[in-house]
């Protein structure tokens, strides 16, 4: 193989991997799961994003849709798989996306970033929601979370995607 065959096969596969792993993961019946028995009677209209962890530890899922969205943002949770289901530790009630999984870690897990706009804040800015050895902080506008500028991260649920519907269990009407 030359060395230009060489460059094009392995530019094409670290193209397909990024591609990957920029995917949403495929649905998980446990996820959907537990979303519709949050969601009661708001299933026709509630979207959500969802991302896993690089480790695999934790599911971010970005709810939007009425039930879900005020003029601050949507609803972002964490959660943490629980044998077939998964547990809450974290619920922020207003966040934007993206998100983002930062490099920088309170108490062994990585902060997330998140945009905050709206509900009175005229200037939109990015803020790092850290753990607190139990939950994630709720609110990404007050202490313990902070304004961050260009904090180093990678990006789970981008602010253009559309997310998918949750719809009613095909065995409920």
């Amino acid at each position: 193989m030359t060395m230009i065959a060489a460059a094009l096969a392995l530019s094409g596969s670290l193209a397909a991997g990024a591609a990957a792993a920029q995917a949403p993961p495929p649905e998980d019946p446990g996820l959907i799961a537990y979303l519709r028995q949050r969601a009661h009677g708001a299933l026709d209209t509630t979207r959500y994003a969802a991302a896993l962890t690089p480790d695999g530890r934790t599911m971010l899922v970005y709810l939007t849709g009425p039930n879900w969205c005020g003029s601050g943002g949507c609803r972002l949770l964490v959660l943490d798989r629980a044998g077939r289901t998964y547990r809450s530790v974290g619920e922020i009630g207003v966040a934007r996306a993206p998100i983002r999984l930062l490099e920088r870690q309170s108490h062994g897990r990585r902060d997330l970033g998140v945009q905050v706009a709206g509900g009175g804040i005229t200037e939109a800015y990015e803020a790092a929601v850290p753990f607190d050895g139990r939950r994630y902080a709720r609110n990404p506008t007050v202490d313990p979370a902070v304004r961050i500028d260009d904090a180093p991260g990678e990006t789970l649920i981008r602010a253009d995607e559309p997310g998918r519907p949750l719809v009613p269990s095909p065995d409920k009407p």
